[in-house]
Formats: structure tokens, C-alpha cells, sequence
């Protein structure tokens, strides 16, 4: 059963319990190891992260579509997090002022399924809270493993179990032959990425949507190659990854947004 990663917190679906930490398979990150990443969070009746995302300027969060649908009006874009439970002085937190989606995204699991958040008043950039890069060339399908970050689930199982801190995993990237012949009856399309071990030791989980999956470029410096988006339940099924929003093929209409 394939399922949106963002859904399956929504509906109350969930994977069971595992005693390491892990994205699934994931290991803890060091402190704003990732000053990039973003934690989206309902803030009634409690604060809640339900989605990730990524800082592509003071102004603006790349997330999934998906989790742009999931927001309720009085939500919180927060950098500089670590810790949900126990935040600590690097955290910034800004209301939602507008978002998009990209046009041909149905709402379902399918193709398209990106979005951005604009929040309310800049984000200070410091140490602890700066951009990622957009990738720097149009329309390619990444090779090597890549990096995610993430609060999502850590259990391969049918019951959840979120972390506090924040987990990272280097997942393979499995070839553009594999993701778009191996998954018949799926929406899989050109515009994905589909990346995580086949026998399903490392894979994105529920809380992960919106997620970034980075790569370094030549100079060292991150570069959002994915936008974690789908999965098959439970997670970390053997023989299927999870998938991704190819990014480089929306940068025109990601800088038009942006732009406007």
C-alpha cells in the first residue's frame, strides 16, 4: 500500500515501535547539523511538527504540496530546531503569510507534489539558521546517496513512534531505470526520485513529508536535490523506496514564485 508520508500522521495510520533511532534506519544529527531544515507544526491544541522543509531564502520554505494542504491557519514555520519537546535559544519560530502549490498537483499521491511556504517576517540568518541551495542545473536525475533529515517515524512497523531530535540517513539513490520500471500501478513519474535501501534498512517514514533530500555539491555546500513525498506502508517495505519530488525540474516555477 503506497501512502503520502504526511498522510499517514493525519489519519492516525502508524508504524510500530523500534528501539533505535532512525528515519527508518537513520541515526541522530548533531545539533543544527542541518541549519536548513524546517519543522512545520499545528500549534492546537499543542504544538505538533507534522511536516519538514527547507530554507530557500530568509523568506521562503520549500516543502511538499501535501503539506501545504495540511496546514490549518494558525501554524508555525520553526528553524533552528533540534529538539520538538525541549526548544532551546537557536530556535526561530514565524507564522505562515501565503503558500503555493504547484498547479498540477492533484492533493493525491501522485506527481507535482511540491510547494512553498512564505512566512510572515524574514528569518534571521545565522549559524544555526541558513539557506540550502537549489540545485545547479535543470532537469537531471541525481546519481550517489543522498541525505535526509527529518523527524519523521522511526518504526518499520504498522504503529508510529516519533523521534524528539532530529535523525538523519545517507540513502542510496537508486538508478532512474529502477524508480520508473519497478513500481507498476504507481504514480510514479519522470519529475521523481526514488531513494532508500531496497532491502529497507533506510527509508522516509511518516513526519518526514516535505523533507529535503540534500546533496554536496563541489564546493562542500548542500544542494536540495529531493522533497520527500510518498512511500509504500509500512515503511521500509523491502524492495521499495520511498519518493521524492525531483526538484530540478521545478526551479523555473520555483523562482517565479518566489519572484513575484
Amino acid at each position: 500500500m503506497k501512502v503520502i508520508l504526511c498522510t499517514i500522521l493525519l489519519i492516525g495510520t502508524a508504524m510500530a515501535a523500534s528501539i533505535v533511532p532512525k528515519i527508518v534506519g537513520g541515526k541522530p544529527a548533531q545539533p543544527h547539523e542541518f541549519p536548513y531544515m524546517v519543522s512545520l507544526q499545528w500549534v492546537s491544541p499543542k504544538k505538533t511538527h507534522f511536516c519538514g522543509g527547507s530554507l530557500l531564502s530568509e523568506r521562503w520554505v520549500l516543502t511538499a504540496g501535501h503539506c501545504v494542504h495540511a496546514l490549518k491557519g494558525k501554524d508555525e514555520v520553526v528553524a533552528g530546531a533540534h529538539s520538538i519537546k525541549s526548544p532551546d535559544q537557536y530556535e526561530q519560530r514565524r507564522k505562515v503569510l501565503r503558500t503555493f502549490v504547484h498547479e498540477d498537483y492533484s492533493g493525491d499521491v501522485g506527481p507535482h507534489d511540491v510547494g512553498l511556504v512564505e512566512v510572515s517576517e524574514p528569518f534571521e540568518f545565522n549559524e544555526y539558521v541558513h539557506s540550502v541551495n537549489l540545485p545547479s542545473k535543470d532537469t537531471f536525475y541525481p546519481a550517489g546517496p543522498a541525505t535526509l533529515s527529518g523527524w519523521g517515524s522511526i518504526s518499520n512497523g504498522f504503529f508510529p513512534s516519533y523521534p524528539d531530535k532530529l535523525l538523519k540517513a545517507d540513502l542510496p539513490v537508486q538508478t532512474a531505470d529502477f524508480c520508473f520500471t519497478n513500481y507498476p500501478g504507481t504514480p510514479m513519474h519522470e519529475s521523481n526520485i526514488c531513494a532508500g535501501d531496497l532491502d529497507g534498512s533506510l527509508a522516509a517514514c511518516s513526519g518526514d513529508s516535505g523533507s529535503p533530500l540534500t546533496v554536496n555539491n563541489a564546493e562542500g555546500k548542500a544542494e536540495v536535490y529531493g522533497i520527500a513525498s510518498w512511500t509504500w506502508m509500512p515503511c521500509g517495505t523491502p524492495g521499495k523506496t520511498g519518493v521524492f519530488v525531483n526538484v530540478s525540474f521545478y526551479l523555473k516555477w520555483l523562482k517565479e514564485k518566489m519572484n513575484n
